[in-house]
């Protein structure tokens, strides 16, 4: 009981908020507006989750945080932990999460490029970002020649009554 009273009182001075994260959560999965506040906050995480997505270590993360923000490394650290409960573990990315962010990091490059007016390092950071996402795949329409050259399977049988078995089933099947 003592300890029950102890821990609400800690957590009341340190005004922590159990369910800090659902109003978040509920703007990505319902799209339930944020004020402006919250939407800040919300830049953070983002920020905060994609240095770590482009590679950048744990403690790279938390200078960049600190310096960006003017916080303190406690802050910075419960900021990168609560970005990466937001949106998840960045060790733990699959192959085509991994190509969007690549593909998010050389359009970042390309507006770069934009801004200092290399156009022609632009264009090559963007077609990069294409190839990335697929948009310079060849859409087919139509078959496919190969799906043609794998062989068929066939099976013969002589007795004559498994043949009139499966045409009865087949009538029965169709009725």
């Amino acid at each position: 009981m003592a300890k029950k009273l102890s821990l609400a009182k800690l957590k009341q001075k340190l005004q922590l908020d159990e369910h800090k994260m659902d109003k978040f959560l509920s703007y990505y999965h319902n799209g339930t507006p944020l004020n402006d506040e919250e939407a800040a906050m919300l830049e953070k995480y983002r920020k905060a989750w994609s240095w770590l997505s482009m590679g950048r270590t744990f403690e790279a993360t938390i200078s960049l945080v600190m310096k960006e923000y003017n916080i303190q490394e406690r802050q910075a650290r419960y900021i990168i932990s609560e970005a990466v409960f937001l949106h998840g573990q960045t060790s733990r990315l699959d192959k085509a999460g991994k190509k969007v962010a690549s593909a998010n990091f050389y359009r970042l490059l390309a507006q770069l490029a934009m801004m200092k007016e290399d156009y022609d390092a632009a264009g090559k950071l963007t077609e990069k970002a294409d190839k990335l996402e697929g948009l310079m795949d060849d859409e087919t329409v139509g078959m496919n020649p190969d799906d043609f050259m794998k062989p068929g399977k066939f099976v013969f049988i002589n007795n004559v009554n498994i043949l009139k078995q499966n045409l009865k089933q087949q009538m029965e099947d169709d009725e």
